[in-house]
């Protein structure tokens, strides 16, 4: 993969190059980021990369990945929110807009892109449920590229139907957070309910909160790794430990349901309650048949 200039932290790096290795784009991305700059750097990176014509994508030389990158493409379409809403919504005449757009040939590359900025803002649940047809059975060639600040405020059919990139660099961890982050995932490997609420209790420290999170899902993430015969970076044993107990599904449901904690810490949710509701969905993943 070729970044064209372009600067991204090694884990976003890491992701786009494993999409790229896959030899196919998925047809719908969510660009994840506290950074509208990266997020929107990156979906100009992934359209190039899906209209270049050279055999090495994106080369950013061609005239495809030149428009691309100038942000002036016939093929690529940055929706803008529905002139008529004044809370600066997209609409569900837009979605149904865009389903017949779809329908129609590139006009001077290969696909069509389309890119949705502030999607977590701008698509309410009525929109989203508008769009999901699209997004189920898109046309050859069609590519969504939904930029959000906060993945969990989309709609689960949504995400579930979308490939998720996190954009803009991971947040600072410090030597607590990955000390708790470690007790929490090999708590989860324990039998006793107790051990894994024992550990949970380092969340009431608002401080480490967010760095926690960030370093369990780390650990979730190197135990994929370790699934598909690669490399952990942070422990490698204890992603060994966990891709022997645990199945891929599995695995992804626990990164998810991170992501969902995170996002109820940001709503400010009681963190008692919380981290018990946390311990209870943790042993139900990991546990069930």
């Amino acid at each position: 993969m070729n970044f064209c200039g372009f600067s991204f932290d090694t884990d976003t790096r890491g992701q786009i190059s494993r999409l790229a290795q896959s030899g196919r784009l998925p047809h719908a991305v969510i660009i994840e980021s506290k950074s509208d700059e990266q997020a929107q750097n990156l979906a100009a990176l992934l359209s190039a990369y899906a209209v270049c014509e050279s055999g090495d994508r994106p080369c950013g030389e061609c005239r495809q990945c030149k428009n691309a990158l100038a942000n002036a493409h016939a093929d690529i379409s940055y929706l803008k929110p529905d002139s008529k809403s004044k809370s600066g919504k997209y609409s569900i005449d837009q979605m149904r807009a865009l389903a017949v757009d779809a329908q129609v040939r590139p006009n001077d590359a290969r696909a069509k892109v389309y890119i949705f900025k502030e999607c977590d803002k701008r698509l309410q649940e009525v929109t989203q449920n508008a769009f999901l047809k699209l997004l189920e059975e898109p046309p050859q060639q069609i590519y969504f590229f939904l930029l959000v600040k906060n993945v969990n405020a989309l709609l689960p059919t949504i995400r579930s139907r979308c490939t998720v990139i996190r954009a803009g660099g991971e947040e600072a961890v410090s030597d607590e957070a990955r000390e708790s982050a470690k007790a929490i995932v090999t708590a989860m490997l324990s039998p006793r309910e107790y051990d894994l609420l024992l550990a949970l209790t380092a969340m009431t420290d608002k401080t480490q909160q967010a760095g926690i999170l960030l370093a369990v899902k780390n650990h979730l993430r190197d135990a994929l790794v370790t699934l598909s015969g690669g490399n952990a970076d942070s422990d490698p044993e204890l992603a060994r430990r966990l891709a022997s107990k645990l199945t891929r599904k599995k695995i992804i449901e626990l990164i998810e349901l991170n992501g969902s904690c995170d996002y109820r810490l940001k709503q400010n949710s009681n963190i008692t309650l919380l981290t018990t509701w946390l311990c209870g969905e943790y042993r139900r993943i990991i546990w069930q048949r």
